[in-house]
């Protein structure tokens, strides 16, 4: 694992000087492979900077089971979130979002579903919390006002390699 990552470093120190589309396509191939080391599979249309954020995320939070949507069955109500963290005494629902438009449609979603989310069997004796990863998104007021109406939430801000806590 390291090995890999210190190989992705050397070569985005390379890309910084020459500009090669195929380097650039290398470099996501091992930032994709570094990942599945990891055990986070990448969804069929699903961004790079997308799913890193993802992976960063799921890194921080931990936990003993990663679930994509469709094995939670959340879809049935309606709702897909990017993952669903279990623990021993919690199921963290991650959200990641690049566009303000989407993260407002998404808040209210969950809040429309709220109820029929707290009765999924995952969450049988355990807390429900919310962590959502903005990427290329910043705070404002409206959006503030949607988040808070949300219990147990936390939103981490993702700049490149870093995740900031924000709320």
């Amino acid at each position: 694992m390291e090995r890999l990552e210190k190989i992705l470093e050397e070569l985005e120190d390379i890309r910084r000087d020459f500009a090669i589309k195929s380097l650039d396509k290398a470099i996501e191939d091992l930032k994709i492979a570094v990942k599945e080391l990891y055990k986070i599979e990448r969804k069929g249309l699903e961004s790079l900077d997308h799913y890193d954020a993802k992976a960063k995320i799921l890194e921080m939070i931990g936990g003993t089971h990663y679930l994509e949507a469709e094995h939670t069955k959340l879809s049935k109500i309606g709702y897909r979130p990017d993952a669903v963290v279990i623990k021993d005494r919690e199921v963290v629902i991650v959200e990641v979002e690049r566009d303000r438009r989407r993260l407002l449609n998404k808040v209210r979603k969950i809040k429309k579903l709220y109820n029929e989310i707290l009765k999924n069997p995952i969450l049988t004796g355990r807390k429900l919390r919310f962590v959502f990863g903005l990427v290329d998104i910043d705070l404002d007021s409206e959006i503030v006002k949607e988040l808070k109406t949300l219990k147990d939430i936390e939103i981490y801000k993702i700049i490149k390699n870093k995740i900031k806590k924000i709320y």
